[in-house]
């Protein structure tokens, strides 16, 4: 198997193109050229048709190319405190035990800057006779030379669609997603199209666009709904999540310091009701200020909570 990857000698992995050579100093992601993993777990807290029955295979990466201000998993993304590295090997070896305790699929989130690892690995799988299917769950800041490279070996998306609004791209910390995500999700939805079922409601291709709604951001929100309706109309398959949560909200940032309250939910749920879209889950409001991962609920009736 591969170890070495020319991609990470100067890296443009992602928009930020920092061009660092990975194998001497870590980039922008705050990761280096070695595999870091915080963990391999079987994960329920997705959409219905990710976790399905059995739960999902996931990998969390160490790292973040966009690093949010208010991240849930602060701790991995921009804070590793167990740097477990990984050759490609104990990757595969750990793909594979995913497979044998029963995951639905292989689950690579935040993968955009360690995707050179994770076509290697796809591969040989797949070389292996493995046909779980694979997603990749990503925060839409992605460039289209790496988007093209995943769609290659992935079967499902979970894209994140943060920002429309450029004030709020711009007090996140990156004033440019706007710009990057519309470019992203174009292809991905005209390479991938919409997520597909099969007969037992399991996920096996396509898309699912994600958007967590923000406090005092509603408009952000707004203005996201209006552009996927206008852009590919109400088919489409939508996640609209409650979870934020300040608990890691990085100093400076007051508009941001509170939890979503369900006036502010309850104004971007009903959009989506009026704009007709029918293939959505959206999330629970979470009731404590802990439970920031709440359990999804299908709803293919909005406005009932």
């Amino acid at each position: 198997m591969t170890e070495h990857f020319t991609e990470y000698e100067h890296c443009t992995l992602c928009p930020r193109n920092c061009g660092v050579n990975r194998y001497e100093k870590v980039g922008f992601c705050g990761e280096s050229a070695s595999l870091s993993i915080d963990s391999f777990l079987l994960h329920f807290g997705e959409e219905p048709p990710i976790t399905h029955r059995h739960g999902s295979g996931t990998v969390f990466f160490n790292g973040c190319s966009l690093r949010c201000p208010y991240c849930q998993n602060m701790q991995i993304s921009q804070q590793p405190v167990r740097p477990n590295v990984y050759t490609m090997e104990d990757f595969v070896s750990g793909l594979e035990r995913l497979i044998e305790q029963g995951a639905e699929n292989l689950n690579f989130v935040t993968p955009d800057h360690y995707l050179p690892h994770i076509i290697e690995a796809v591969k040989v799988l797949r070389k292996n006779g493995v046909d779980i299917p694979t997603v990749y769950n990503c925060s839409g800041y992605d460039t289209l030379d790496n988007l093209k490279a995943a769609a290659e070996v992935i079967d499902i998306f979970l894209f994140d669609y943060k920002y429309a609004d450029r004030e709020c791209a711009a007090y996140c910390g990156t004033p440019n997603y706007p710009d990057v995500v519309t470019k992203g999700l174009d292809f991905i939805l005209k390479k991938k199209g919409n997520l597909k079922l099969n007969d037992d409601g399991k996920a096996i291709s396509g898309t699912i666009v994600r958007h967590l709604v923000l406090p005092t951001f509603t408009e952000n929100s707004v203005e996201v709904l209006n552009n996927l309706y206008f852009d590919y109309g109400n088919d489409i398959t939508l996640s609209i999540m409650a979870q934020y949560d300040p608990k890691y909200l990085k100093p400076g940032l007051d508009r941001l310091n509170r939890r979503l309250t369900f006036a502010e939910y309850e104004e971007v749920v009903s959009l989506a009701d009026n704009l007709g879209f029918h293939n959505a889950y959206i999330q629970d409001l979470p009731a404590e200020q802990d439970e920031y991962t709440p359990d999804f609920t299908e709803k293919s009736n909005f406005g009932k909570f």
